[in-house]
């Protein structure tokens, strides 16, 4: 068989005809747009925010701040007018300690309960026509209708994936790219060869995800007298007399990713009274690595001004809300490049 250009707008728009446009030229595709983490620099990392209409992935252990950062997610994506699903996998939502903490909009947020692969499948795949944001808490603890139908002393490996695998063709099939979203929390397991921690549930996740993020937790960080957070800060002690912490340091990597450049890195600092990450450690932060504020020794400056000391620094940031753009969109539109 012989190629003939000629006959290809016939050829085209005879498939378009039939099977609704589906064919279209590479120029006529836009990048994914983003919705804020609520940290800057974990929105450096991932190129710009989490990308819109396409499947993300956050795993990671315990406390290593994954569904804290979907929901910041939903927070932010109410802002700009999403709606948004909170599948509630693990049975542990808490609409005042974590959602309405942070500022997420409980009253118009859609909570999902439902335990099982197939039913979630069920759920999201009628929500996709009338909701934005899905965030599924977590995959791992969801489980498979017919592991729940045999025997307890079964063993079935792989069932858990191969549900899974069923669920993602199904829904990919309804899944709009320019108007659904969708975030996998995971939880992590450890690779007893290499002592690597993994995400579980079988590849499918891995090759559905366009953007795939490993959470860690590291130090603990304490309030120093200027009040902010910091690991070699005083060690503040509770009732107890035991010591307690007043945040704790998340590290998180871009595992992979088909809309911004891998292995890009953030290291955030979680204040545990607000359930926020500290923005003014973030914002001040990357002022100074992209030059637009210049440190000379105890001294930081920002064109004719002059401030002694990373305090002064930040209360001038925190007052200029004006410069606080400048460096966030300096900073995102570097990450972009």
């Amino acid at each position: 068989m012989s190629v003939n250009t000629e006959n290809y707008d016939e050829i085209v728009s005879k498939i378009n005809s039939k099977y609704k446009n589906s064919i279209r030229m590479g120029n006529d595709f836009e990048s994914a747009a983003r919705i804020s983490t609520g940290s800057l620099e974990l929105d450096v990392a991932m190129g710009g925010g989490l990308p819109i209409g396409r499947w993300s992935r956050f795993f990671g252990g315990y406390s290593s701040a994954k569904s804290l950062t979907a929901l910041s997610v939903i927070r932010e994506a109410q802002k700009q007018g999403l709606k948004c699903a909170y599948y509630n996998v693990e049975k542990q939502y808490d609409p005042k300690f974590t959602a309405e903490k942070i500022g997420v909009n409980v009253d118009d947020l859609i909570v999902v309960e439902g335990t099982t692969i197939e039913e979630i499948t069920d759920k999201m795949e009628a929500l996709f026509s009338v909701v934005h944001l899905h965030v599924v808490d977590s995959c791992t603890a969801a489980v498979s209708e017919d592991e729940l139908n045999a025997d307890v002393r079964d063993w079935r490996p792989g069932i858990t994936a191969r549900s899974w695998g069923k669920s993602f063709r199904r829904l990919n099939e309804r899944f709009d790219a320019t108007e659904n979203t969708v975030i996998m929390v995971d939880q992590v397991r450890t690779n007893f060869r290499t002592g690597a921690e993994e995400a579980p549930g079988g590849r499918i996740l891995d090759h559905q995800s366009s953007m795939t993020v490993h959470f860690k937790k590291g130090s603990w960080l304490f309030r120093n007298s200027e009040g902010s957070l910091d690991e070699k800060a005083t060690q503040t002690k509770g009732m107890s007399g035991q010591a307690e912490p007043d945040g704790v340091e998340i590290k998180a990597r871009i595992q992979k990713s088909r809309v911004c450049r891998p292995f890009r890195t953030a290291t955030m600092r979680l204040d545990l009274d607000s359930l926020t990450f500290d923005r003014l450690f973030e914002v001040s932060k990357a002022a100074r690595y992209y030059g637009l504020v210049q440190q000379k020794g105890a001294y930081y400056y920002y064109g004719d001004q002059k401030f002694q000391g990373e305090k002064k620094l930040r209360e001038f940031i925190a007052g200029d809300l004006t410069f606080q753009e400048e460096i966030r969109a300096k900073a995102l539109e570097i990450s972009m490049r």
